[in-house]
């Protein structure tokens, strides 16, 4: 159906209405708004009609969403308008383009300081369902507040596009780099944002294998939180892990000490981790028959997200001690379901991956040279989740598991 140049509103509705057969009490019953109010629309008594009371008409007439859009994008000057138009675009899973030009008018109107349109544009973003449309407002957010100088919201809008992209696994290693980019502006995010970073910055240097770095964002979590906060905690024990993963026990004891003093809490997992680290320290220092009574008296009674840990744990004193019976042992009684792997974190799938290839090398210790790859193999897709660089360990026991097995 073609339609003549419209000059308003009003002549879009008429022209579409007559041209559909449709008459005034008609379109009422269809949408909802008074026959005198369409009536006054049309005849264009009502110079900027609200968007609100617009649409429903629009959507009667099978009038494109766009075109409306389009309109009032065009002559809307009102903020509150504007951003209730952005919600309806949303709503309606229109383009990304459309949205961004709605969101852009927004931030231009004039009728309100710049630093309050992009708080209120921020603070509506959350509710939002869809992750690409929700990068896109962050970005337009940070673009908007650069060019504007609104310092908090740079920072603001850099942490929450970096809260959806580190949840990319296959981009890791960019998406920690844009992290840390955040630094720079660490300082005018709120408190407990700004500690949340640093935790989570951590926990992601350490599924890059960056101890020394994860060591360094933890460190100021215990600095600026002095509280008894989640992530104070958490970062204890990253600290500890990480410290052992470079050998410097005595650091990680001394980290452990204060994790311990939170036992009391009941947050999740910290009574299971509190017996690893003290496994873990009583083998450093001499004792492995201590040190393996404790993991197999824990492996009869912890829970799921502590089996897998433990069980690698146990089988790396095994095989210390060359005692294959007793890794034998611990692998039959090994119960554990793959599929129930928590997905959402990387620290899961490396911890997996490790407790794979501990179980190659058990493998490959007993001559089993084909399980011994399939683990390895199996465990190097693991990393490869997480972490591009496998480790140069894993792929020399492969080639060993090769080798020995006659298949090179």
């Amino acid at each position: 159906m073609e339609v003549a140049v419209i000059k308003t509103i009003g002549e879009l509705i008429q022209d579409t209405r007559r041209a559909s057969n449709i008459t005034l009490t008609q379109l009422s019953e269809l949408s909802g708004i008074p026959k005198g109010t369409i009536s006054r629309i049309e005849n264009g008594e009502v110079k900027r009609p609200q968007f609100s009371t617009v649409y429903p008409l629009t959507k009667a007439l099978n009038i494109p969403l766009e075109t409306l859009i389009d309109y009032y994008v065009e002559i809307e000057r009102r903020s509150d308008s504007l951003l209730h138009i952005l919600h309806t675009t949303i709503q309606n899973k229109r383009n990304n383009e459309l949205i961004q030009k709605v969101a852009t008018k927004y931030l231009e109107s004039c009728n309100e300081d710049s630093y309050d349109l992009t708080e209120k544009l921020y603070q509506n973003i959350d509710s939002i369902e869809d992750t690409p449309i929700k990068l896109l407002l962050y970005n337009l957010i940070i673009e908007h507040s650069r060019s504007h100088g609104i310092m908090p919201y740079i920072a603001k809008g850099l942490y929450q596009r970096y809260l959806i992209e580190r949840n990319d696994f296959n981009k890791l290693k960019e998406t920690y780099y844009s992290g840390k980019y955040i630094l720079h502006y660490a300082d005018f995010l709120p408190h407990q944002e700004r500690i949340e970073l640093y935790y989570k910055l951590g926990v992601h240097a350490y599924n890059l294998r960056l101890y020394y770095e994860s060591i360094e964002h933890c460190r100021r979590v215990l600095a600026e939180d002095t509280s008894e906060n989640q992530h104070k905690i958490y970062a204890l024990g990253i600290l500890v892990d990480a410290h052992c993963s470079v050998e410097e026990y005595k650091e990680a004891e001394m980290y452990s000490m204060q994790y311990k003093q939170f036992d009391y809490l009941n947050y999740p997992h910290i009574k299971g981790n509190v017996v690893l680290m003290d496994a873990l320290f009583v083998a450093k220092k001499g004792d492995t028959d201590k040190a393996i009574m404790l993991l197999k008296s824990f492996l009869e009674t912890c829970d799921d997200i502590h089996v897998i840990p433990a069980s690698k744990q146990l089988l790396q004193l095994y095989l210390q001690q060359n005692n294959l019976e007793g890794a034998k042992n611990v692998l039959e009684g090994i119960t554990f379901n793959p599929t129930n792997l928590n997905t959402s974190n990387p620290l899961i799938f490396s911890r997996y991956a490790d407790y794979l290839q501990i179980k190659g090398e058990y493998y490959l210790a007993v001559g089993n040279y084909e399980a011994c790859i399939n683990h390895m193999v199996e465990g190097a897709s693991y990393y490869s989740k997480v972490n591009t660089r496998v480790k140069e360990k894993l792929c020399r026991i492969i080639k060993t598991a090769f080798t020995h097995g006659d298949i090179l």
